[in-house]
């Protein structure tokens, strides 16, 4: 091998490793929501749309939006209760307040999570915007502090990810040199 060679190999190889530790994440794909899922908080829907792989609309039957739900998996899988994920189905109305908080399907220990319903934590936030939300300061219920603070934690985490959906604001992924340079651009 000549020094050449030598040169591209060791330029290419550190490439090839830059690549492989830069974390690349791959998008966020919403399952589909079915009506029946939102129906319970909107009783006059009859649509549910996926807007831009990140939250749903339902609409009504003249088209009309009368409300978003945003879905706290994937965004908070890392957020843990007592005994795994909390996710949340968190229903916005047309004004974009919080109707409803509901804890999803989970690992929790159902005595605890019951202790958090009959706490009343989910109904906190109910009648807030989400900037309000955020910025309210909320107890965990006792004897259930694990479960609380991992329903506490999802919220905000998704809240705060749908404030920058919103504002198509893809600053907090960072993408790296690397990313930047191969991956394709956001529109």
């Amino acid at each position: 091998m000549n020094a050449i060679q030598k040169t591209m190999f060791g330029l290419l190889s550190a490439a090839v490793l830059t690549l492989g530790s830069c974390n690349i994440k791959p998008p966020v794909i919403l399952p589909p929501l079915p009506l029946s899922d939102v129906e319970p908080y909107f009783n006059e829907a009859t649509e549910v749309q996926t807007i831009d792989t990140s939250y749903y609309q339902v609409k009504d039957a003249e088209g009309n939006v009368i409300g978003t739900v945003l879905l706290s998996a994937p965004y908070s899988e890392p957020v843990k209760g007592y005994n795994g994920p909390t996710p949340l189905l968190i229903a916005l109305d047309a004004k974009g307040c919080i109707k409803n908080v509901v804890l999803k399907d989970n690992h929790e220990t159902p005595r605890f999570a019951e202790r958090v319903a009959a706490g009343g934590l989910y109904q906190a936030w109910d009648g807030l915007t989400v900037d309000e939300a955020l910025a309210k300061p909320v107890d965990a219920i006792s004897g259930a502090t694990y479960t609380s603070n991992g329903v506490k934690n999802s919220l905000t985490v998704r809240l705060e990810a749908y404030q920058r959906q919103l504002k198509k604001d893809y600053s907090a992924m960072k993408p790296s040199f690397w990313q930047k340079l191969f991956m394709p651009k956001r529109r």
